[in-house]
């Protein structure tokens, strides 16, 4: 049985038709992803699916019982509640049905005929329902999530209230993932987490149990957490199979094929016309006749639609200065005594592409902004290069006046500009008509956000700091933003937790973590891989003191032992049987811990763990001598 359906809806606000006919079916554990157009009405799908809004025409159905998830864009809390308290409250309901299996269980013990089977039954379906729910170990999910979301432990009993936006954003969706959903809607979940926190919940999608309905614009996300892609456009859904890049690839091939078919029926209607022209009223009239008959029940394939609309962005001109754009020394950064990080040094030169990675509230945006001029360090200095002009893009598009309009805010900058000029440069940022003059205050987060880039395009740096600017902008302004970037000549310098985005434009990345600053040659990728590497390094590294431990212990213990061979005992407490080869296999023992250390050691070299064959071959040793270990081991402990 499905899950939830929507038929034939339609959604109206004011003159503006949001929705025309959109219609869904999701079934029990689908992992969904909502994609289209900023202001396209993917949140009113959601809020119709949640019951806060109501269609005009056609109907949404959810199943009868099922649990329904979503995570409010402004959280509210109890007075006094803490972190860990609010998020364990989404356990209530697990908590419930687990009590009523209990008692199902204790009834089962006595009652007999249809009662028993009657509980049996009972029995089945609250074990699938807490499977759904997400299984027994309910107190643990709630570390698990806090943890993985990227919420600090010293946060955990801090009241909720007390809280910044994106910590209060965290907490709601982290109650949402410890309840357990049938169906749990998510709407931009990656908008507050760092990569980390990003990756995780890549994870968690996948594992559910229940269904998930997710809208994003986080293409990696959805090429691993979802399995099918549901595109909303001019006001209705069409479902795709597969991943992100699976839907990019059926999209085309899909138009291709419509058009196609769209374009040989007006040849034949064409044909048939001329046909019918020639012919009618010679010879062969009852013939055309009879073509302009078909011709009139012919059902006509519409022409498929493909909305190829996105920003034309074309980079600023870089200002031609010195090969070096700044230098930095002894830097120290933080708020009201509080030091994020320092000292440190860092030198950017021309045509750099550096990603700033790192926990939130490691200082990404600081050191963006203290680079940039708009905010002071604590110590330290910076040099700027010859004729360094920096073109800074602020996530919070807070230089924007809400009582502006777009035009204004143009007209305000570049008063030499003509009407024409401006209203040009608007319309390549698709702002158009009647969009123009709309007042700031009523724009969305992605139309500001493109307002702020067509204001950054009319600069001329020498070098951009951008502080997430690939939020707020849906999907293919993503692309014509990345593709801007690309060929802008100067330095670039930004805070991305889009990676997609940061593969494609770094050549760098630096590593904000813990008070100190870490510098990367690579992309996000390669990043990611050197970190991963330094993981299973420091895993080795407590392995191998292990192992060495232990021979350090047997080579004290073998010092020790003052009887001789002869007279040594077996564990079944008599003489050891041919001392001489048991002195043997402690030796070959003894050889086999050392080797296996050195192996496990050359696992943290560079030299091997960059080389794909020499890591392949030093784990495949390592599981030979690890076997042969074993056994020898085993043959000591019962020698007799």
């Amino acid at each position: 049985m499905s899950l939830l359906i929507l038929d034939d809806v339609k959604k109206h606000f004011a003159a503006q038709e949001i929705l025309r006919g959109a219609s869904l079916r999701l079934d029990p554990g689908d992992k969904v992803g909502l994609v289209g157009r900023n202001g396209g009405g993917k949140t009113t799908i959601l809020r119709l699916i949640e019951g806060l809004e109501h269609p005009d025409w056609g109907s949404v159905t959810l199943r009868k019982g099922a649990r329904l998830g979503h995570v409010s864009q402004r959280p509210n809390f109890k007075p006094g509640i803490t972190v860990r308290a609010h998020v364990e409250s989404g356990l209530d309901e697990v908590r419930a049905v687990i009590h009523e299996l209990e008692e199902v269980n204790h009834g089962l013990t006595e009652a007999q005929g249809e009662d028993l089977e009657r509980l049996m039954k009972r029995h089945d379906e609250l074990s699938e329902e807490i499977e759904v729910l997400g299984g027994w170990e309910t107190e643990r999910r709630v570390e698990v999530v806090l943890s993985g979301i990227g919420l600090r432990e010293e946060l955990w009993d801090r009241e909720a209230e007390t809280l910044s936006g994106g910590e209060k954003s965290r907490t709601a969706l982290a109650k949402e993932l410890v309840a357990g959903h049938d169906l749990l809607l998510l709407d931009e979940p990656t908008n507050h987490l760092d990569l980390e926190g990003i990756e995780w919940i890549e994870n968690w999608i996948r594992q559910q149990k229940g269904a998930v309905l997710v809208v994003s614009h986080d293409r990696r996300l959805l090429n691993k957490a979802v399995d099918s892609i549901v595109e909303l456009e001019r006001g209705q859904l069409a479902r795709y199979p597969g991943h992100y890049d699976d839907y990019v690839r059926l999209k085309e091939e899909r138009y291709t094929s419509e058009l196609r078919a769209y374009e040989n029926q007006a040849d034949f209607i064409r044909k048939e016309e001329a046909f019918i022209k020639v012919h009618m009223g010679s010879q062969r009239t009852a013939e055309a006749k009879g073509r302009q008959k078909k011709l009139s029940n012919l059902v006509r394939v519409e022409r498929p639609f493909n909305d190829v609309r996105r920003p034309v962005i074309r980079p600023p001109k870089a200002e031609r200065g010195g090969e070096t754009v700044l230098e930095a020394r002894d830097l120290v950064a933080g708020y009201e005594g509080n030091v994020l990080f320092g000292p440190l040094d860092l030198k950017i030169a021309r045509r750099e592409r550096i990603g700033i990675v790192g926990p939130n509230g490691a200082g990404k945006t600081t050191l963006l902004k203290i680079l940039a001029q708009r905010l002071e360090p604590l110590a330290g200095t910076i040099d700027y290069g010859y004729r360094a002009a920096c073109g800074y893009y602020d996530q919070d598009t807070s230089e924007l006046h809400d009582d502006a309009t777009p035009y204004l805010e143009l007209r305000r900058d570049h008063p030499d500009m003509t009407d024409q000029q401006i209203r040009d440069h608007l319309a390549r940022f698709l702002f158009r008509g009647d969009d123009i003059d709309a007042t700031i205050k009523q724009l969305s987060g992605g139309e500001r956000a493109r307002l702020c880039l067509a204001r950054l395009t009319l600069t001329n740096p020498s070098w951009l700091a951008m502080d997430e600017p690939t939020n707020h902008l849906d999907l293919a302004a993503r692309t014509a933003l990345e593709e801007m970037l690309g060929d802008f000549q100067g330095a670039l310098l930004f805070v991305s937790h889009d990676r997609e985005f940061m593969d494609g434009l770094c050549n760098q990345v630096l590593e904000v973590d813990d008070g100190n600053l870490r510098r990367f040659e690579g992309n996000y990728s390669a990043w990611r891989e050197v970190k991963a590497a330094e993981a299973d390094a420091r895993g080795v590294r407590k392995e191998q003191a292990k192992v060495q431990a232990k021979v350090e212990a047997k080579a004290a213990g073998a010092r020790a032992a003052p009887p001789p061979a002869d007279t040594r005992k077996s564990s079944a407490g008599g003489k050891v049987r041919n001392p001489y080869l048991f002195e043997k296999l402690e030796a070959r023992i003894m050889k086999l811990e050392q080797e296996l250390a050195a192996l496990q050691a050359t696992l943290v070299d560079e030299d091997t763990y960059r080389n794909a064959d020499k890591m392949r071959d030093a784990q495949m040793r390592i599981a030979e001598v690890e076997r042969d270990l074993a056994e020898a081991n085993h043959e000591w402990e019962n020698w007799a």
